[in-house]
């Protein structure tokens, strides 16, 4: 991207770059970026504010697993993402299960997570062996439900949840039962896996990949009427509801504005964590294009991560502004200081 003068006004972190709206218009974004660390007496802004992080992070290798931090696809998010990420947390030593949760605002979602279980073989019958006792148990897509099944020698009739390809427990139930299959540790308390072959909903609380349902049913009709007529462009389908990469449950109709409660169960030692998102009102970013035009860009808080493991919690407002030349038009962005909201 061309150089540009960037004059930060506030505290926080800022990044942008250029991505293209639905019909191929160049759109400069701008991310502010507030960090927090959640400490017993509420929130305290952190002495070096990160910047966003536009590649994103995953939990393991990026084809294999799932995403951690999203990466930064999109010039507009129609809600507010909410994001829990860290670990359950067993309320006793010997502990087989915990009710985990995270509400902000209007967006909340429970889930019930246990310990270790498989799918064993007994008797000629298929039975769910009983959970483990467990201390912590990572809040990650891997231990929903899900997964892959490749037990056909054919590799064309190897079939997979496309709801969430990483997790474990996806059977075909046309198959011979496995010996041992892991279950799933997240679940939903109203519709837990119940037997061989059931496909109960993936539960989670991080970022959803592009290519996972249903988020991926927003990007839109890629067939041959697109072939012929719009590509390279997104289809005359596309939904923006596909730039939301929370789970679901967890996006927001609409945008946080600051000073929601946000109540946290499950995913910390002392079981419960409550504060509130601080009270800030959007950033103003002023984006000045070449013939001396300045224009405000409005933004929207439209990513929420509550981070229990290391503490932290991460705002991220959006903005986006169309650049017909692309990023060459613009010569300077002012972003002006927060103030409460």
């Amino acid at each position: 991207m061309p150089h540009f003068d960037v004059r930060n006004g506030t505290p926080f972190g800022y990044e942008s770059l250029v991505l293209t709206d639905e019909d191929g218009v160049p759109q400069f974004v701008t991310l502010v970026q507030a960090s927090f660390a959640i400490g017993p007496g509420g929130l305290m802004p952190l002495e070096e504010q990160p910047a966003p992080n536009l590649a994103g992070d995953w939990h393991g290798d990026p084809a294999q697993a799932s995403p951690r931090l999203e990466a930064q696809i999109a010039f507009v998010k129609p809600g507010t993402d909410v994001v829990l990420l860290g670990h359950a947390h067993a309320p006793s030593p010997a502990a087989i299960e915990v009710a985990v949760g995270i509400k902000v605002g209007p967006v909340s979602k429970v889930a019930r997570v246990v310990g270790d279980r498989f799918l064993v073989r007994r008797g000629g019958a298929t039975v769910i062996s009983p959970p483990q006792p467990f201390e912590r148990i990572p809040l990650v897509y891997e231990r929903a439900f899900g997964g892959w099944d490749r037990r056909d020698p054919d590799p064309g009739r190897h079939r997979c949840e496309l709801r969430n390809p990483v997790g474990t427990g996806f059977r075909v139930d046309t198959l011979r039962g496995d010996d041992e299959v892991r279950m799933p540790n997240i679940e939903d308390p109203e519709r837990p896996f119940r037997a061989y072959g059931d496909t109960p909903p993936p539960v989670g609380f991080g970022f959803v990949a592009p290519n996972w349902q249903p988020r991926a049913a927003f990007a839109g009709t890629y067939d041959a009427e697109w072939d012929r007529r719009r590509k390279p462009l997104l289809p005359s389908d596309f939904d923006r509801r596909f730039f939301n990469a929370g789970s679901p449950g967890l996006v927001a109709p609409g945008y946080l504005h600051g000073r929601e409660p946000v109540v946290v169960i499950g995913a910390s030692s002392e079981g419960r964590v409550v504060f509130e998102l601080p009270g800030l009102a959007p950033p103003v970013c002023v984006v000045a294009l070449r013939g001396r035009k300045n224009v405000p860009v409005t933004t929207n808080l439209d990513t929420v991560v509550v981070d229990m493991d290391r503490r932290l919690l991460t705002l991220l407002w959006r903005g986006h502004v169309a650049v017909r030349n692309g990023p060459h038009d613009v010569i300077a962005v002012d972003v002006g200081a927060v103030a409460a909201a």
